[in-house]
This record gives structure tokens, C-alpha cells and sequence, in this order.
């Protein structure tokens, strides 16, 4: 799934020639392949809220007998052809695929220190006394080397490698390797401490290892190497820089205000699509069939996703912008071609015609006693001028 991911991006940057384009065509491409799924959940939220009134009956009436409850609204699901669970399909099935994007971008801006010295370091136990660090490979060699030594993660600022993490170093007296070198990390420019191990025993410790010079390339993972999106992260560094950001980024690792404001304008438009599209479905409830979970959910949900959206690589985000846009579209549609919810109310009419005239009765006319009677001499007046 990781290569299949990184190949349409792969597909999708030779058609766009911008990463965060390139994302927003996967995004689209992965909700058109859900789209039956997608609208079959709307549709059945729909049917959820326009039967509530009679799911809340049923809940009054039977509030003393869980049991019995339940056997009525199974009955009235499947009387209405209902299915509750509908909903949740589709959102299960978008879990995975996040996580696997998440992973995806992770992959592409992976970064390596090249041409690096690793100098120093004192071996603490006797077992690593007088212990020397190797390293062979693309930590101090070019970026083709193939030896096991690489500074993966690594960032350099003014000089100094200031984040990494050596893997694949040596520990060795004289010509002897007495263990591997296991958590080196680096935190500006020096791996104050790191484990020996030799196999799955612990035989010691090295101490104040400094990294100086090098420079970072990019390492892309589960996209081809000849393609032109690796040799855009390769020369870049692994950055992915579009709209005035770099997507590989978390934008709680964005300092500066004017540097991280395009972040927050991000994570902002996240939010506020979010709850557009929770308004959009329970705007058309029923009057008097308010969910209160429901209702809950829809102010929590934002700004759940706003706050995770902080702790992940901005391009994770613009897939739940793009995501967030495309439901609000999808949900439009599907509104617009179903029929007015009961409860809401009919739009005014045109005026009916007036009825047509009664046609008089061919039955004889009856006296009314109360209608005042007319004087023979203006009964006389009127029958001469009928004349």
C-alpha cells in the first residue's frame, strides 16, 4: 500500500510539478475510488435523522426494557430499511489510508548527513576501553556510498548538525569491533551518550561523540529512484515547500510567527470545514428530532482534528482540508437530489385560482321568510321597465 501511495504521487507530480498539487490530486483520486461508500454514508445519516422523532417514541415507550428496546428498533430498521451502521464504513475504511499516507510523507522527506566527521568519544566499561567509532558509508562518504553508517533525520543550522540520529556505526579497539552502536542521537552537533552492543548483550557505552560539517540530501523511500519527484527530494533535502510552506514539517515545529502563519491559516481551514460539514448534515434534521450526541460530536470533531493536525507533517493536513472540501460538495449534491425532510417548512406557493362559480340550480327557487318583502307599487315599477 506505502509504494502504491508513493507511486500515484509519483504519477500525479509529473502531471502537476508541485508536491502540494500532487497531494491534493491523490486526495481527490482516493475519494472518488470511495465515493459509493461515501454517499451511501451521507444517505443513510439522512435516513437517521428523518426517522428520529419515531426513534425517540420508541425510546420513551420502552425506557423500563433495554431488551425489548432493542428488538423494536431492530424491527424498525429493518421495517424502514435502515442499516445504523452504514455510516461508519466509510470512515473506517479512510483510517487506514491516513495512517498509510501519514508513513508516505514521512518516507519521501527522510534526509541523510553526507560527508560528515564523526569524531571522538570515550568509551565508558571495560569492554569498549580505548574504543574508537567507525564509520563507512553515507555518513562520511557521498550520497551513492553503500556502507551502513548513515545520519538519518539530520538537520543542519549555521554549521552544526543540530538534529539526527547515527545509525550503523562501529565501536572498535584497535582493528577488534567489539559492538554497534546503538542510540545516537544528535543534538547539536554531539551524541552525549550512546550504547555498545554486541548482539543482544549491552557491553557499554560511548560518550561525546562529535559530528562537524556535512550537508543533507534527501532519501526518499517507497517512490522509484529514477523519478523526478526522488531527484526533487533528493536535491531539496527532503523539503516540500508550496504555498509558502514545507509540507514535511509538523507545525508545532514551526517557530516564528510569520514563518508559521501559513501553518495556522492551514489548521484554521481545516477546522472551519469541519464544522461547515457537521452543520451541513444536522441542519437538516427534522424540527423537534435534535441529537444531542449528535450535536456534541459535530463541535468536537474540529477541533479534534485541528489539534492533531498541529502534531503531524502539514501535507497529512492538506489531505483533511481537501477531504473536509469535497464531503461538504459530495453532501450538497446528495441533499439536493433527495426530497425535503419531514418537519422543515413547505416553501410559500403561488397563489390558488379562485374556484369557478357555482352554476345555478335548476331546482326552484325557495322564499326566505326573512328577506325583507318588497311594496306591490316597486314590484309594479320593475316589471314595467323590464317592458
Amino acid at each position: 500500500m506505502f509504494d502504491i501511495f508513493g507511486r500515484l504521487l509519483v504519477w500525479f507530480y509529473d502531471i502537476a510539478h508541485s508536491y502540494g498539487w500532487s497531494i491534493v490530486l491523490l486526495t481527490v483520486a482516493v475519494r472518488l475510488v470511495l465515493f459509493p461508500l461515501t454517499a451511501k454514508q451521507a444517505q443513510s445519516m439522512q435516513a437517521m435523522q428523518k426517522v428520529q422523532p419515531e426513534l425517540k417514541r420508541l425510546q420513551q415507550k420502552y425506557k423500563g426494557d433495554r431488551q425489548k428496546l432493542n428488538e423494536e428498533m431492530m424491527k424498525f430498521y429493518k421495517e424502514h430499511q435502515i442499516n445504523p451502521l452504514a455510516g461508519c464504513l466509510p470512515l473506517v475504511l479512510q483510517l487506514p489510508l491516513f495512517f498509510v499516507l501519514y508513513r508516505v510523507i514521512r518516507g519521501l522527506t527522510h534526509t541523510l548527513l553526507v560527508s560528515a566527521l564523526v569524531l571522538g568519544g570515550t568509551g565508558v566499561g571495560h569492554a569498549v576501553a580505548g574504543a574508537k567509532v567507525r564509520c563507512d558509508g553515507p555518513a562520511t562518504g557521498s550520497a551513492e556510498t553503500t556502507g551502513p553508517c548513515r545520519i538519518s533525520g539530520a538537520r543542519v543550522a549555521g554549521g552544526t548538525v543540530v538534529e539526527g540520529t547515527l545509525t550503523g556505526a562501529e565501536a572498535v579497539v584497535g582493528d577488534r569491533v567489539v559492538g554497534k552502536i546503538t542510540g545516537g542521537t544528535i543534538a547539536d552537533g554531539e551524541i552525549s551518550s550512546a550504547d555498545v552492543v554486541s548482539g543482544a548483550t549491552h557491553v557499554g557505552k560511548i560518550t561525546g561523540i562529535q559530528i562537524k560539517r556535512g550537508h543533507v540530501v534527501g532519501n526518499p523511500s517507497y517512490i522509484p529512484h529514477d523519478s523526478s519527484l526522488y531527484k526533487a527530494l533528493r536535491r531539496g533535502g527532503g523539503k516540500m515547500n508550496w504555498l509558502g510552506m514545507d509540507l514535511s514539517k509538523k507545525p508545532s515545529s514551526v517557530h516564528g510567527f510569520g514563518t508559521a502563519f501559513p501553518f495556522y491559516v492551514l489548521i484554521a481551514l481545516v477546522a472551519l470545514s469541519g464544522y461547515y460539514q457537521q452543520r451541513q448534515m444536522t441542519a437538516r434534521q427534522p424540527a423537534g428530532a435534535a441529537n444531542q450526541q449528535a450535536q456534541m460530536m459535530g463541535r468536537i470533531f474540529p477541533v479534534f482534528f485541528a489539534f492533531i493536525s498541529f502534531s503531524i507533517p502539514a501535507g497529512v493536513v492538506v489531505y483533511f482540508l481537501v477531504s473536509n472540501i469535497w464531503q461538504i460538495g459530495q453532501q450538497a449534491l446528495i441533499f439536493r437530489q433527495t426530497a425535503e425532510p419531514p418537519g422543515k417548512p413547505a416553501k410559500a406557493s403561488e397563489p390558488s385560482p379562485p374556484p369557478p362559480p357555482t352554476p345555478p340550480s335548476s331546482a326552484p327557487a325557495v322564499d326566505n321568510p326573512n328577506r325583507p318583502r318588497q311594496s306591490p307599487r316597486r314590484r309594479n315599477r320593475r316589471r314595467g321597465k323590464g317592458r
